[in-house]
């Protein structure tokens, strides 16, 4: 009798073993391994409805059963209704005329040799005599010419020599007297805008404020400077900042007026100044 072990493939990756072998286990949903000792095959089953994830599982685990019962045994993967004559044997099924057949050995046809006819002599055959091959013409290679790509040069903004640099601009301010009756409150140079910082100390009991220009952010918006008298830093043909001077709170009205009309003067030379620039130009 045929020993047959017979295990049905879970999707979860596992295989129960099932008893007996008949026809009425072959469900189309189902995934079969089949081990037959006798023959030394190991059949995979697939039924046509059967999910892919237990197609693939059946076929690692009778791989692995392959190598648990030896090498000698072989793997026969089958669909449903396109199995082996023999497995259908097993199960008590006769094969149908689509099943594939049972391979039996066959046997050797026998053969009868026969001794080669032994070939006419040939006459000798004139051989004409291989033309020499023509010289080859080998051609130097011309050397690659190295082209060089000249960069672009970058030009890097240089400041201009009359301008004075932003510690030049506050030494010239510090050593200019301010008005009497006025206090300096802001200061433009260039695109920087600089405020007053006030600093009190107290020696002695004596207490001094100290101012200090400060470069600061400006807001953005358009200002009038209301309540400000401009006065212009110009050296070297160009204006080097412009400050603003606000009166003191101590401010002795008696002395402002003259004072002012002294600036106004200033103001209008300068602007003549301009004037007559831009008419020679």
């Amino acid at each position: 009798m045929m020993s047959l072990l017979v295990y049905d493939v879970k999707g979860d990756g596992e295989i129960d073993n099932i008893d007996q072998l008949d026809k009425s286990i072959l469900s189309s949903d189902r995934v079969l391994i089949v081990i037959a000792e006798n023959n030394k095959k190991i059949y995979l089953w697939k039924g046509k409805n059967s999910p892919v994830r237990k197609k693939f599982v059946g076929a690692r685990k009778a791989a692995a059963l392959r190598t648990e019962y030896g090498f000698g045994y072989k793997v026969v993967a089958m669909d449903e209704s396109d199995e082996e004559a023999d497995f259908l044997a097993l199960i008590g099924m006769k094969p149908s005329k689509a099943s594939k057949p049972i391979s039996t050995p066959v046997e050797r046809a026998s053969i009868t040799v026969t001794p080669p006819t032994p070939e006419p002599e040939l006459a000798p055959i004139a051989v004409e005599p291989t033309p020499e091959p023509e010289p080859k013409v080998v051609v130097k290679a011309q050397p690659r010419l190295k082209v060089t790509v000249a960069q672009p040069k970058v030009a890097v903004a240089q400041p201009e020599p009359n301008i004075l640099s932003e510690d030049e601009i506050m030494t010239r301010l510090d050593k200019i007297e301010v008005p009497q009756g006025f206090v300096r409150e802001l200061v433009i140079s260039g695109h920087s805008l600089y405020a007053v910082k006030e600093s009190k100390t107290s020696i002695f009991g004596k207490e001094s404020i100290e101012r200090k220009l400060e470069r600061v952010n400006p807001p953005e918006g358009i200002f009038l400077a209301e309540d400000f008298i401009p006065r212009v830093l110009v050296e070297n043909g160009v204006v080097q900042a412009v400050e603003f001077l606000k009166e003191s709170p101590d401010i002795d009205y008696s002395s402002i007026e003259p004072l002012k009309e002294e600036m106004v003067a200033h103001l209008r030379d300068l602007v003549g100044a301009f004037k007559r620039e831009k008419e020679k130009g």
